[in-house]
């Protein structure tokens, strides 16, 4: 819950706190937060105590109300600007710093906040908006520094898709107008001269889809891989011969087995709950960090990187957000499993390949064989399905293209 919390932009600005007490206030406290209209964000029950997180303006009001009822309750830890500015309330160079923000927001009016791309079809907006990086215009640049004429025309020398564009400055947004290069129907792959649809695998033919061709086998007769279901030959040497490509689906009943082995000791990604958390400020495309709570990274983790951005009233994301990145630690550790978990670990990773191996097929019946040993789990598993066996094969005529 607390990563939920901190991810949140607005949040981190009027800041939060996470506080606890003993287990046993849990109902006392939730009644006093509902008596005095306090609102939490979230609570936790645990072996360790009831946690409380609320925002900072919530808390003041929290902890004089259970100071007053004398229940005994701490304060775990406080998040945020207010926590920030409380913590460096004596250092000036923090208040410079908000100074010296206030001052660049101030002076944004002068750059460009915003671009509005129309007339892409085949093109993405990221693709526009890349060309237009490439040759001046991006978020961030100044207005005065802009020659639309000569942004224009690099635009069109850069870009073999565009065909014509129109950039307009309006305040602090820029409009761009594109047409796409019309480029001729690209020709169709040619097709087979002549093919057969021969058997993808053994099996017994339980009917047809979308037939072209001379079929060759019955509904209910077994077939064999390889063996011909369709032909692309008509007539005889009597009359001659004409050729086609087969086409059409078979169905048919077909047997298949499948394999899933679970290693009863593997190593395994445990998470030592250590975490590295930096924050920055996003203004455009640059990234001003403002808190770190380690001064060096663990040694083995993964990054989860958190962008969010400021909204306009209106609903408009603007260029301005905060940007975290979070290291949670961890290690690799040799994990054991008991008949049960190997059990459900097997059965799981088969029905993951049951799924994904028989998708576009009719599943009609299953068997199940376990081998369960000290060293891992076997699952042997033999199912019956319908699916469509037809498979092209190209009929290769001396002198015919």
């Amino acid at each position: 819950m607390k990563a939920k919390i901190s991810s949140h932009p607005l949040l981190f600005l009027t800041g939060y706190r996470i506080l606890k007490a003993e287990c046993e206030q849990a109902e006392v406290l939730l009644n006093l937060c509902a008596q005095h209209g306090i609102a939490l964000l979230g609570t936790e029950l645990s072996e360790d105590g009831f946690f409380l997180f609320c925002s900072f303006s919530q808390s003041v009001r929290l902890l004089k109300c259970a100071k007053q009822n004398e229940i005994p309750i701490e304060v775990i830890s406080s998040h945020g600007i207010p926590a920030l500015i409380l913590r460096y309330r004596h250092r000036y160079g923090v208040a410079l710093g908000l100074l010296l923000a206030l001052a660049l927001i101030f002076l944004s009016g002068s750059v460009v906040w915003d671009i509005r791309i129309d007339g892409e079809k085949k093109l993405s907006e990221s693709e526009v908006l890349s060309a237009l990086e490439e040759c001046g215009l991006s978020l961030g640049t100044r207005r005065r520094s802009l020659d639309i004429d000569a942004l224009e025309n690099r635009v069109l020398i850069l870009s073999d898709d565009i065909s014509w564009i129109s950039v307009n400055i309006i305040g602090t947004v820029a409009e761009v107008e594109i047409r796409e290069v019309q480029l001729p129907d690209e020709p169709r792959e040619s097709e087979l001269s002549a093919a057969n649809i021969v058997a993808a695998t053994d099996g017994k033919v339980v009917g047809f889809k979308d037939v072209r061709g001379n079929v060759a086998v019955e509904i209910g007769e077994s077939v064999r891989e390889g063996q011909l279901l369709i032909g692309g030959i008509y007539g005889d040497e009597e009359n001659g011969f004409r050729y086609t490509v087969a086409k059409g689906g078979v169905l048919a009943e077909v047997e298949r087995e499948f394999l899933v082995e679970i290693p009863r000791s593997e190593m395994q990604k445990c998470y030592t709950g250590a975490q590295k958390c930096e924050k920055y400020l996003i203004f455009f495309k640059k990234r001003i960090k403002f808190f770190s709570n380690y001064r060096n990274l663990p040694t083995t983790c993964d990054k989860i990187d958190i962008e969010e951005y400021f909204r306009a009233p209106n609903g408009k994301q603007l260029p301005v957000g905060i940007y975290t990145a979070r290291y949670d630690e961890y290690r690799y550790e040799t994990v054991e499993h008991t008949d049960d978990e190997l059990l459900a670990l097997g059965y799981s990773a088969l029905d993951s390949l049951l799924r994904k191996e028989l998708a576009e097929s009719e599943l009609l019946s299953k068997e199940i064989s376990t081998e369960l040993s000290e060293g891992s789990l076997i699952l042997r598993c033999k199912v019956r399905c319908i699916e469509n066996i037809a498979r092209v094969q190209e009929i290769k005529i001396d002198g015919l293209p």
